[in-house]
């Protein structure tokens, strides 16, 4: 029964509409039962009814014209309980409702399961036979995981589009609610941008001329690093060191000898076309990459996907290059990709929305550097919607479709106010973050690579909080030599010599994964990561401590941070293999401990236990950092890149404030200095929470700094602490949500969480 349950899933999700989509459903699901009819009704949030939308055994004229109210019949009590009934004899249940039209007096058992999705009933599934009877445990099970199943196609797909433009009056805007990617309003006409070829579309051809097709293949793939460099040095200015990064991980995609002496080998040895050796080689690495149960690793495919599709893109010549775009347009497609990107100049890119990827996609994390709004994960149908007028609210990841001009209205005034804010924050950021009762904030910058990028704004920050040492290791083929390591450290030292430099030792594992280094693990984020993985291979660990400290040699300005830190003994041992380190350069260059003193060595606050021994930290370490992503992750056991659960991660959650407040009691308690680096500095309640909690050291990436800066100094201290006191009483991350947005509202800041002032 699960193959027949599967092709019933897998032909509702391929239909080519509702309507065809739903007739599948009751048919297939009607004969594998073997029952006398099948139907299912259809949830309309705005009539607050129930709509039999499809049905194989009732009368088909009531098909489309039959509805109940919620909670009305049995069908609306399974509405109303979210949970599946099983009846003998319908007529006897008190909640029984006749349906004239759809002459249902031919049935008496009956068998009614919930559609939910993301705990939203969508609709109820029903089963009817003419015999009385109860059906057995077997059938009920069978259509309770149909059901399932069903949410998910129906929650995930454009089916859902067209319920609820089959819900709407005509000509009505119809509201969609995905993933916020980007903050910030944008309206523009929709530019939807489809695969030429798709991948799956390439059928498999022998070549006539194999030597042709290598050559064909050496064009494109030079034609597609060229294209990728190009958008990167355009785009260099504007983005931070993650997301540049970016560029360096497609071009190493397209620079790899195994992929692409697998293409190769495709059209000399197999003979194949240079489209059908892509299209093998590609997803068969595709494949592999989505069997992965790493969260990093698995998004590898998108990845190759998007460089194979790019190839093809060229190869296949069906489009002229210079299409004549609109000046404003808003990108949507059913996967937007950096390659879609490269073809659209950044000053006509008003907005992206894309039907998957979430919040940690590669177009989020470049939508965000750009200040772009961006809707992911949208149930969204690409059909008649290309040059037809959006509006998406990156604040609430919701996107408007056919917006009436009521809407257009109020939308663009709150445009123009976002802009206004705009103008207003750019004007502060190169004043000192202070608080209006006189507190002054250091504000630290998180950056990872090309850190040189931020010279412009030298001035505008106190120092760097967070330097991502792991990232050069994973855009080079091996384990970059000391001396490799040495420079590039140095390039960062001199660049802020004035300041403080935060460099956090070798951190991979979990999301973050070496090529040439594999770590596969059931439980990546609870296993070898961070300090655990260089502790291991300290000859690793010493490598980069002796290119840190001979960088260091003449600016002086080097702080070293160790990850992941759960235990003292990590620290002790960490600190050990350090002290060895120094100790080496000292005796190698005949230096003295006065010309050449041992940095500041600090520790990450991210796993729950390390919270427990700041007292004993306080002995051995000179600073701690609090890495804020990762210690919500573990305190709420919330993966976030976990679409199913991603909405349990709440920065706001009372657990993760009761932390923050002991990471913070105890450290001024044994006089340690602490700063935050993770995502919640750089986030407007967040770092309201912050303040109010005492943290004066707030480290974040260099598009967040200006907004945190004006809050700095438009608030002052004490009213935020009488915020916590009420924060520290609330049950939920809701509830000191409101607290803080009824404050900045109370303020006039309302427009740094939502559109418009």
């Amino acid at each position: 029964m699960l193959s027949q349950l599967r092709h019933i899933v897998e032909q509702v999700g391929d239909a080519k509409s509702l309507t065809a989509a739903m007739d599948a459903l009751v048919q297939q699901t009607q004969s594998t039962m073997e029952v006398d009819c099948c139907s299912i009704y259809i949830t309309d949030d705005k009539t607050k009814q129930l709509n039999l939308m499809a049905s194989k055994g009732l009368a088909s004229q009531a098909v489309g014209k039959t509805h109940l109210k919620f909670g009305e019949g049995i069908v609306g009590l399974i509405h109303e309980k979210g949970e599946p009934l099983n009846l003998a004899n319908i007529r006897e249940h008190p909640r029984y409702k006749y349906l004239p039209d759809a002459q249902e007096e031919r049935f008496n058992s009956f068998l009614g399961t919930p559609i939910i999705h993301k705990r939203q009933v969508l609709g109820v599934l029903v089963a009817q036979q003419k015999t009385p009877r109860l059906f057995s445990e077997l059938e009920e099970s069978f259509l309770v995981t149909l059901a399932m199943h069903l949410a998910s196609v129906l929650g995930n797909s454009g089916l859902r589009l067209e319920l609820d433009q089959l819900n709407n009056q005509l000509g009505a805007s119809i509201h969609l609610q995905g993933c916020p990617a980007s903050p910030g309003i944008a309206i523009a006409n929709a530019y939807v941008v489809r695969p030429i070829l798709a991948l799956a579309e390439v059928n498999i051809e022998k070549t006539h001329s194999s030597c042709k097709d290598i050559l064909l293949f050496e064009m494109i793939v030079k034609k597609c690093s060229d294209e990728f460099s190009n958008l990167a040095l355009t785009l260099k200015e504007q983005l931070s060191k993650d997301a540049f990064a970016l560029f360096d991980i497609y071009s190493h995609v397209l620079k790899d000898k195994t992929f692409l002496n697998a293409i190769r080998e495709q059209i000399n040895y197999h003979h194949l076309t240079a489209s059908s050796a892509i299209k093998v080689v590609a997803e068969s690495y595709i494949r592999q990459f989505e069997a992965m149960s790493d969260s990093y690793l698995s998004e590898r495919a998108s990845d190759i996907r998007d460089v194979a599709q790019r190839l093809l893109y060229h190869l296949t010549q069906q489009v002229e290059e210079n299409v004549q775009l609109p000046d404003k347009l808003i990108l949507v497609a059913s996967e937007v990709t950096l390659s879609m990107l490269a073809s659209i100049p950044t000053d006509k890119l008003q907005g992206i929305v894309s039907v998957h990827g979430g919040v940690s996609s590669h177009v989020a994390i470049l939508a965000r550097a750009l200040g772009i709004p961006a809707v992911m994960g949208l149930p969204l149908s690409l059909d008649n919607i290309h040059q037809k007028t959006l509006i998406i609210d990156g604040y609430a990841g919701c996107t408007i479709l056919f917006p009436e001009q009521l809407l257009l209205t109020h939308y663009q005034l709150l445009l123009d106010e976002d802009n206004e804010l705009k103008k207003l924050v750019e004007l502060g950021e190169c004043k000192e973050a202070v608080t209006l009762d006189g507190y002054n904030i250091s504000i630290l910058l998180n950056t990872g690579l090309n850190a040189n990028q931020h010279a412009a704004v030298v001035g505008h920050f106190d120092g760097i909080g967070l330097y991502r040492s792991e990232l050069p290791f994973m855009l080079t083929d091996s384990f970059p030599t000391e001396q490799d390591q040495t420079e590039s450290y140095q390039r960062l030292l001199s660049q802020y010599a004035q300041l403080p430099v935060t460099m956090r030792t070798l951190d991979v594992g979990g999301d973050k994964q070496l090529s040439y280094f594999p770590i596969v693990e059931e439980n990546p984020f609870l296993g070898w990561r961070g300090i655990r993985l260089t502790l291991d291979h300290p000859e690793i660990f010493l490598v980069q401590i002796r290119a840190m400290l001979t960088a260091n040699l003449k600016y002086q300005n080097l702080r070293i941070m160790l990850p992941m830190i759960s235990a003292i003994e990590e620290v002790d041992e960490a600190k050990r293999l350090i002290i060895q380190a120094w100790k080496e350069i000292k005796y190698e260059l005949s230096l003295t401990p006065e010309a050449f003193p041992l940095p500041e060595i600090g520790v990450m606050i991210e796993v729950p236990s390390s919270i427990f021994i700041i007292p004993q930290l306080a002995e051995v370490v000179d600073f701690i950092s609090i890495g804020s992503n990762d210690l919500i992750q573990y305190l709420l056991a919330v993966d976030r890149n976990n679409s199913r659960v991603a909405s349990l991660f709440d920065s706001y959650h009372p657990a993760v404030l009761h932390s923050l407040k002991l990471i913070i009691d105890n450290c001024m308690r044994f006089d340690l200095e602490v700063s935050i680096c993770g995502e919640l500095a750089g986030d407007p309640i967040g770092a309201l929470i912050l303040l109010g909690l005492g943290y004066n050291r707030l480290s974040m990436n260099a598009n967040n700094m200006g907004k945190i800066k004006y809050l700095i100094n438009a608030v002052p201290r004490f009213e935020l602490e009488h915020c916590i006191e009420q924060a520290l009483n609330a049950n939920s991350g809701s509830e000191i949500r409101a607290i803080f947005v009824n404050y900045l509202d109370r303020k006039g800041l309302g427009g740094f969480i939502r559109a418009g002032k």
